[in-house]
């Protein structure tokens, strides 16, 4: 999963740091829940 975010996050503008933080902590949101799941 980290891998996946980390290239969608590459794909944005790195000008908009902002949004790309916001996508990294839906990211490690997303991973916490996996987590939790499995």
């Amino acid at each position: 999963m980290g891998a996946v975010c980390n290239r969608d996050l590459n794909i944005e503008p790195a000008h908009k740091l902002k949004i790309d933080q916001n996508k990294l902590q839906n990211c490690r949101s997303n991973i916490l829940n996996l987590v939790n799941v499995l």
